[in-house]
């Protein structure tokens, strides 16, 4: 199956809200979509904050630009 890779600038209210739906409804979307998303990568300045948003290591990072 095919992958999209998805990036997030910002992992506050707004972003953690988007990585919680990517994360929660992912089966739909890869039915509807035909292609698996994929959370690459989140950049944001707070690396520690709990935002309740299960992520594998290395998603997080400080650095916006790869």
């Amino acid at each position: 199956m095919k992958e999209i890779k998805v990036g997030l600038i910002g992992f506050g209210t707004v972003g953690s809200g988007v990585g919680r739906i990517l994360q929660k409804n992912s089966r739909l979307i890869e039915k509807r979509m035909g292609a698996k998303l994929v959370l690459k990568r989140i950049a944001d300045i707070d690396l520690k904050s709990d935002r309740g948003v299960k992520l594998s290591p290395g998603v997080l990072t400080r650095k916006a630009r790869m």
